[in-house]
Parts: C-alpha cells; sequence; structure tokens
C-alpha cells in the first residue's frame, strides 16, 4: 500500500471516531440540557456527565488536529 492510500484509511478511521464522539457529546448535551432529568439525578450523576462530555470533546479536538496535520502533510 502506498503512503497516500495508509493515509486515506487512518483519514478515514479518524473521521469516523469523530463522528462517533460527536453522537456520544450530542447525547450528555441532550441529557444535561433537559431540566426534567436534571431535576430527577443526584448532583454526582450531572458532575459525571460534565466530566465525560469535557473528555469526549478534548479527545475529539486532539483528532481533528491530527486530521488537519496529515492533511497538510
Amino acid at each position: 500500500m502506498t503512503e497516500q492510500a495508509d493515509n486515506a484509511q487512518i483519514l478515514t478511521r479518524l473521521a469516523e471516531e469523530v463522528e462517533r464522539l460527536e453522537g456520544e457529546i450530542h447525547k450528555i448535551s441532550n441529557k444535561l440540557n433537559n431540566e426534567g432529568f436534571l431535576a430527577r439525578v443526584p448532583a454526582a450523576f450531572i458532575e459525571k456527565e460534565q466530566k465525560k462530555m469535557a473528555v469526549f470533546q478534548h479527545n475529539q479536538a486532539k483528532i481533528k488536529e491530527k486530521i488537519a496535520s496529515l492533511r497538510s502533510a
């Protein structure tokens, strides 16, 4: 396989991971924006979800940086 083909495969996998993380972020965001849900759950759960979302957002940003780096290489 050529380096270009390898990069294309890597870019595809990274794009899929960005999409997966986007879905996870969206799910958590929906929970955290639902007043009825927030009223029923303990504060510790809300904090845990906020931390999870922050990790997903951080990972997504790092992957997007990697994608940009590969595209400019």
